[in-house]
This record gives structure tokens, sequence and C-alpha cells, in this order.
């Protein structure tokens, strides 16, 4: 067999092994592709804006594209600048990493519990609690905040944070994953002398890190961008969030132009767009891990 016939033989056989894409295969990729873009254009659009020339209206100019990465650098100084952005910022990382932390902390300790033991009014007291997540915010408002003032806590950061500790949702979504834990591996921690602290740390907390990791992007995602409670709240300029500063923006009686709205938008979406590219292979693995497990 020559080496020519031979090739051919290779191609041929290659060419039958590659099929090519059905139809439902492209219109797949097709509404993928339709979805990402309707997704990522306003955000594109917005950095389009930020990192453009200043001073040219968007009816004139759309902004597309960014045309001057100085003058966008000039707006975010401008920002920072001209307001209490930086404190801002410091204060809604601090509500957020706190919230995040409590949450995390007083929703494994309670599913720990409620999903591996048996105790007097298990059944009635998991239910109020899921009770709870039909009853709307508004409905509770206006007793958190009575609470919040009799305690002095006020504008201040226990006053944000403490409040949105109790987390009806963690309890239910670790409480479903830590069910799946085998009792005999807590048997065997107990053989081993571990104690119903050592039990919930070494055992129960690793082998529900996926979820611990999803509810961690749900809390940030939820606190970076409350607006209601730190608004009722928070009334004085130093314990303001960047929501409320946002807001400030987003005034109509603010007399901003629209390029230096979308830079301070645009600031406060950044920490969110970063802890959600970092962590997205984890929470999609949380979600699927949710699903097997349903």
């Amino acid at each position: 067999m020559t080496d020519t016939t031979a090739s051919q033989i290779f191609v041929g056989s290659t060419a039958s092994r590659i099929k090519a894409p059905s139809l439902w295969t492209v219109l797949k990729w097709i509404a993928a592709l339709c979805v990402a873009v309707v997704a990522l254009f306003p955000l594109w659009w917005m950095f389009s804006v930020v990192f453009a020339e200043a001073g040219v209206p968007v009816a004139v100019n759309p902004r597309l594209y960014p045309t001057s990465f100085a003058d966008g650098f000039t707006k975010i100084w401008e920002v920072f600048e001209e307001t209490g952005y930086l404190q801002a910022y410091y204060v809604s990382i601090m509500y957020t990493i706190l919230t995040i932390v409590g949450v995390l902390l007083i929703s494994s300790m309670a599913a720990f519990e409620f999903a591996l033991f048996e105790f007097p009014g298990k059944k009635i007291l998991f239910s109020i609690v899921m009770l709870s997540l039909m009853v709307p915010l508004a409905v509770t408002l206006i007793p958190t905040y009575l609470l919040v003032a009799q305690l002095g806590w006020l504008n201040t950061m226990q006053g944000l944070v403490v409040p949105g500790l109790a987390s009806a949702f963690g309890l239910f979504m670790l409480t479903q994953f830590m069910q799946s834990i085998p009792k005999e591996t807590l048997e065997a921690g107990r053989l081993e002398g571990a104690n119903h602290y050592q039990l919930y740390w070494y055992i129960a907390l690793p082998l529900s890190k996926n979820a611990m990791i999803t509810l961690a992007i749900l809390t940030f995602m939820k606190t970076w961008g409350n607006f209601i409670w730190p608004l009722v709240v928070s009334s004085k300029q130093n314990v303001y969030t960047v929501s409320q500063v946002i807001n400030q923006f987003n005034s109509p009686f603010s007399h901003t132009t629209v390029d230096v709205v979308m830079t301070a938008n645009f600031l406060a979406a950044i920490p969110p767009i970063i802890f959600f590219i970092i962590f997205q292979r984890k929470i999609i693995e949380g979600v699927q891990m949710s699903g097997s497990k349903g």
C-alpha cells in the first residue's frame, strides 16, 4: 500500500467520523449567543460610556465602544474625589463580609441540628422558619426598625448587619445538603472520640463546602445590592452604602451628566462581577449537586 493510498484512507475515515452539526444544535448555539449578547451588552455599553470623551451627549455619540481611557479614569477620580464613594465602598464591603460570615455560621449550625439530629418540636420549628419565607419584607421592616432603634443601633454597622443574619433560605438550603450526609459518618466520628462541635466542624462543614460557597455567593449578591434596609437604618453620610450613594446619582434632581452617572454605576458593578467570575464554577457545582440530591 502506497503512502498516498494510506493517507486517502485516513482522511476518508476521519471525515466519516466528523459529523456535521444538526439543525437543532445550530439553533441552540444561536439562541445561546443571543442570550449572551442581551446579557452582556448593558455592561459593555456602560463600560463604553465611562471610557469615552466627557461632555459629548449620548444622542450624538451612542458610545458602542470605548474611545478615551484617559477621560474614563478622570471621571472615576472625580467620582471618588467629589463624593463619599470610598467611604461607601468600605461600609458596603464590611457590611457584606460580616453578613456572609454571620449567615454561613448561623445557618450551618442550625442546619446541622435540623438535618442530622432529632429533638422535640423539630418539625414545628422548621415549618415556622419556612413560613417566614412567604412573609414580605414590607411586613417586617417597621418592627425590625423599631427594635434596632430601641437597641440604639441606628447609623451603626451592627444595625446594618445583625437583622440580616437569620436567613431562612440559608437554613433550608444547607439542611437539604446536610441531610445527605450518612449517619454512619457521624457514628464513625463519635467512635474516634469527636464531640458534637467537632462533628460539625470537621465532618458536616467540609462535606457541605459547595453549598456553603453557593450560599455565600447568593448572600453577597443580595447584600451588596441591598437598598431598602440601609436606606431605613442609615441616615448619616459616614454609614452610607454604595447603593445609597448610587441613588443620589440616579436622582432626577442630581443634575449630573449621563457619563458621570454611568461611572458611579460602573464602580458599583465591579465587585459583584469580580466575585461571580471567581466563584462561578463553584456555584454551578453547588446547583448541580442540589439538583442531583433533590
